[in-house]
């Protein structure tokens, strides 16, 4: 990401990390408590007296500005779930988020020996940000995307960063059951905080924000070769809730999002995907495990949703969109009932309701594309037995490609 501009607070606020109205001689906070008001560079003035003083070591006071990002001190790293850390120390005390707390009760959930189905061409994921620059080669045609879908879209994935501020629900793409463990996955306890902090700065703060927002964003790209399979969908998660905060609710109204982010962003989800978009068991039509398909519907989920965003942020460009066809054999969201699903007991019971509903195979994503059986009756049959049941989630996913390809 792009840093913010620099906006520098006096000395005396910048210290007690406390909103600056900025002006000179004095602000009002040093003029109300008697203080010496020293702006960065500037003679100091002392709100006692009315005196000038200069600044004793003017480049000394610059390094310590939180607004200096672009050397940030040893404070604004990596910070653990149960360390008290920066988010103690700059930003209003909020109450834990109270959806986490709800889900992360204990429960017997074991999400490190899941059986994916590897996806083949997962490589074609990673390398979509080349079709713009190779489509007369591939003689690919761009699908295009009506001024008002990328409205809908935006009104719709807008929302996402705002479940973690609510406290009652988290976005559509997250599993509430990968929260039910203690401790919380590292990556998306930091994103909850995160967000909070970025929604919730004060004037002033924008580069401290920025540069740890930063810095957790760098963190999880470089562990993504190194962590488990269930560690590496909620880094994924977490890093597309960062760009999708920082594309819709930038900082001083200026876009910070680039094209190496989104590059990134589609590196993690080809790692991602070539471990399996599918379980073992949903390839062979039986029950897989709950862990496994909460995993497998989890990743398929955020991956959706990252094309969706990536649509939105080309057409933002003026580069052409392409249909996904390395995700045409992905299976659409599940059922409602399966998603909220809350323990393993109704869920076993719901997803044998699944399979004996879906007897002729679950619905793929392929099938809400225009084809010579668009409009047939078999395949209108398919989409409406899956509209019955489907969640907010598929019921978005649905109103797209209907927009894109009709039904």
């Amino acid at each position: 990401m792009r840093a913010p501009s620099r906006k520098k607070a006096c000395q005396e606020c910048t210290a007690s990390k406390v909103r600056c109205t900025h002006e000179k001689p004095a602000c009002v906070r040093c003029r109300d408590r008697g203080k010496q008001c020293r702006y960065t560079g500037d003679r100091a003035y002392n709100a006692q007296d009315g005196s000038s003083a200069t600044s004793s070591n003017p480049d000394t006071s610059a390094a310590n500005s939180v607004c200096n990002f672009s050397t940030p001190g040893p404070s604004v790293g990596f910070i653990s779930p149960q360390s008290p850390g920066i988010f103690n120390l700059h930003v209003s005390p909020t109450p834990q988020n109270t959806f986490i707390q709800t889900a992360a009760h204990k429960m017997n959930l074991e999400f490190e020996n899941i059986s994916l189905h590897p996806m083949l061409h997962a490589e074609e994921i990673r390398d979509r940000w080349l079709r713009p620059y190779v489509m007369t080669a591939t003689g690919q045609v761009p699908k295009l995307f009506h001024p008002f879908t990328v409205q809908y879209l935006t009104c719709v994935l807008r929302s996402y960063p705002n479940h973690l501020l609510d406290g009652n629900s988290m976005p559509p793409f997250i599993h509430p059951m990968q929260l039910a463990r203690q401790p919380i996955p590292p990556a998306l306890a930091n994103c909850s905080s995160l967000v909070r902090m970025w929604m919730n700065r004060a004037p002033g703060s924008e580069g401290l924000v920025f540069s740890t927002v930063k810095r957790e964003m760098d963190r999880l790209i470089a562990e993504t070769p190194i962590i488990g399979d269930f560690d590496l969908l909620c880094s994924f998660q977490a890093l597309l809730i960062y760009m999708l905060m920082a594309y819709f609710f930038p900082i001083d109204d200026t876009s910070l999002l680039e094209d190496n982010d989104i590059i990134a962003l589609q590196e993690i989800a080809f790692y991602s995907a070539k471990r399996g978009l599918a379980c073992e068991a949903e390839v062979s039509r039986t029950r897989p495990s709950w862990e496994c398909w909460i995993v497998a519907s989890a990743k398929r989920r955020t991956v959706l949703t990252m094309y969706l965003f990536t649509s939105i942020y080309n057409a933002s460009k003026g580069l052409p969109n392409f249909v996904a066809e390395e995700l045409k054999e992905v299976l659409v969201p599940e059922s409602k009932a399966l998603w909220q699903a809350s323990d393993r007991a109704s869920w076993t019971t719901k997803y044998d309701r699944h399979l004996s509903k879906w007897e002729d195979g679950m619905l793929t994503l392929s099938e809400l594309w225009r084809s010579p059986e668009t409009g047939s009756e078999t395949r209108r049959e398919r989409i409406e037995r899956w509209v019955q049941s489907a969640d907010e989630f598929g019921m978005m996913l649905f109103a797209v490609c209907a927009h894109l390809h009709g039904c």
